[in-house]
């Protein structure tokens, strides 16, 4: 950090070369770099592709399951707008549990919850040494 301004390390980042012994083998990993390089395409759609002659030297087939495909494919739900109006203090309240931290507190806790009153945006933390601290610290 210089200022107010963080700076990154230049830096080259090697990948993994994937070396193959047949070329069974290379048709497999072109056709598996096709498939995430394409946003993890699904065999149908990859199909398509080659069918049009738009990915050369790829051919299809079964690519079986991988864990990375579903992580790759999840996305975020977007929250609908919600209006409150709130009139009092405690009429609405947010609260946010975070945790577990890599480093312990001084009181030996990992994990903290929020409470935030809508109406007065007065906020409220409590430190947990677990989790499952949060109902004894909401009543």
């Amino acid at each position: 950090m210089k200022g107010k301004l963080y700076f990154l390390d230049e830096s080259i980042d090697t990948g993994r070369v994937v070396v193959s012994k047949s070329l069974e083998d290379d048709e497999a990993n072109n056709f598996k770099l096709c498939h995430m390089c394409l946003g993890h395409a699904g065999e149908k759609a990859l199909q398509r592709l080659v069918n049009q002659g738009l990915l050369k030297g790829a051919n299809t087939g079964k690519h079986g399951f991988y864990e990375h495909c579903v992580l790759e494919k999840q996305t975020m739900v977007k929250f609908g707008t919600a209006i409150h109006n709130t009139k009092e203090v405690l009429d609405y309240i947010y609260k946010n549990i975070w945790g577990p931290s890599k480093n312990e507190s001084i009181g030996g806790n990992r994990w903290f919850v929020t409470f935030i009153n809508d109406f007065s945006k007065k906020a409220w933390v409590y430190m947990m040494k677990h989790k499952d601290e949060v109902f004894d610290v909401f009543f």
